[in-house]
């Protein structure tokens, strides 16, 4: 029997193994906690960040199918031309958090936005992206049986077919995307992100950081995005004994009369020995 399901409650861990699943995700709210291990929990972080690396050349039993995520890039900039939006360029740093996340699906049998750990789409992209400050969308399309899809046509038509995965890819206000396709035998997961990139550091800032790096890329980044220090959004604290060792460089920008948004950049660890003014 076909099952399909699609969700505009994002980040709600589910069990979804059918025939057919669609996932959509929105960008991490900043502030809002979610399942997402504390900034105290440094070795969660750093077990994370390693597993994602893991992923990119370990495709689980599959292999990725790079020609056919262009073609969906391809279909969903027709998509967007037919409703009046503007096409979508591919980013790099995307491809390559949609292609670690397809992998961890693929190999912990699991179909969802949240790793079982509580990871969600941005915190992946601020683990893996060290230069881009913005936060993306996610849809995530997985088919078993088979009959599974073998071309990006099929995989994006289960997209079109739920109205909050079409709405997502057809965001006016998204400029970047990349997708993920890994097949293995009777199974395929499409993983794609849509993003608004606000800036780049002009050089990538390590995972594990020096305290004058972080000044020198809070420096780099345009004073109308008032650039600084946080923990990573969508996290709680933790118990932490002076600066916390997970943080974050954000920016905030005006979105309207007494409004702000905070968008998030690459994550980061801080050595106990380590001073961030540099």
């Amino acid at each position: 029997m076909d099952r399909r399901h699609a969700s505009a409650v994002s980040l709600t861990r589910r069990t979804a193994l059918g025939a057919g699943v669609l996932l959509v995700a929105l960008p991490a709210q900043a502030g809002v906690a979610d399942a997402a291990p504390p900034a105290a929990d440094v070795a969660a972080w750093v077990a994370y960040e390693a597993r994602l690396r893991d992923r990119l050349s370990d495709a689980a039993g599959g292999r990725f199918d790079d020609p056919a995520a262009q073609a969906a890039l391809n279909l969903i900039n027709r998509a967007r031309a037919r409703s009046g939006a503007e096409p979508l360029v591919w980013h790099a740093p995307m491809a390559t958090a949609a292609r670690a996340h397809a992998a961890d699906l693929a190999a912990r049998n699991y179909v969802e936005h949240l790793s079982p750990e509580g990871f969600d789409p941005s915190h992946r992209f601020w683990l893996l992206d060290r230069s881009t400050i913005g936060s993306p969308a996610e849809n995530i399309a997985y088919h078993r049986g088979e009959d599974a899809p073998r071309t990006a046509a099929q995989m994006i038509e289960q997209w079109r077919r739920s109205p909050t995965h079409w709405a997502n890819l057809n965001r006016a206000t998204h400029t970047h995307a990349a997708l993920a396709l890994l097949r293995r035998p009777g199974r395929a997961w499409l993983v794609g992100l849509f993003a608004h990139p606000l800036a780049t550091l002009p050089e990538p800032l390590a995972f594990q950081v020096r305290g004058p790096d972080v000044a020198r890329a809070l420096r780099s980044l345009p004073a109308d995005l008032r650039p600084r220090l946080a923990i990573p959004q969508g996290v709680r604290l933790g118990k932490v004994d002076g600066p916390p060792p997970v943080m974050q460089i954000t920016a905030v920008r005006r979105a309207g009369l007494g409004a702000v948004d905070e968008i998030g950049g690459p994550i980061f660890l801080v050595g106990s020995d380590q001073s961030l003014v540099g």
